[in-house]
């Protein structure tokens, strides 16, 4: 594999705590999870997070890191609901472990105010 290859997977949230997108750049900036064949989301008022994983309990550990930037109640006492899938063999996607990707030493996480404004990098 080229050094200049890198394996990427988005994940989107919506940021309830209206923090500036400095915050959730530093909130990111060193988190590192392993991806796999288990599909972990978390559905409510919200919205939904999805995460591929190695397992259920990292997928959970995943969301929760968004969940915690974003004010978004993820801890089984509010009305959303987790759903965990594990993919058929050849639809388990690219695991190994991740990072958070960077541009000159800044994470690449972008914001947007709603579901169609501006990107804000």
């Amino acid at each position: 594999m080229p050094a200049q290859f890198f394996r990427q997977k988005r994940l989107s949230y919506r940021d309830q705590s209206g923090s500036p997108q400095s915050v959730h750049q530093e909130h990111w900036r060193d988190f590192t999870w392993e991806a796999g064949p288990v599909i972990v989301k978390y559905v409510g008022p919200w919205g939904q997070l999805q995460v591929w994983a190695a397992s259920e309990v990292e997928g959970r550990r995943v969301i929760g890191h968004a969940c915690s930037v974003a004010n978004i109640p993820a801890t089984g006492q509010d009305p959303g609901e987790w759903f965990v899938y594990t993919a058929k063999p050849g639809r388990n996607g690219q695991g190994g472990s991740y990072v958070t990707a960077a541009i000159d030493g800044h994470p690449m996480v972008t914001k947007r105010i709603g579901p169609s404004g501006p990107i804000m990098i």
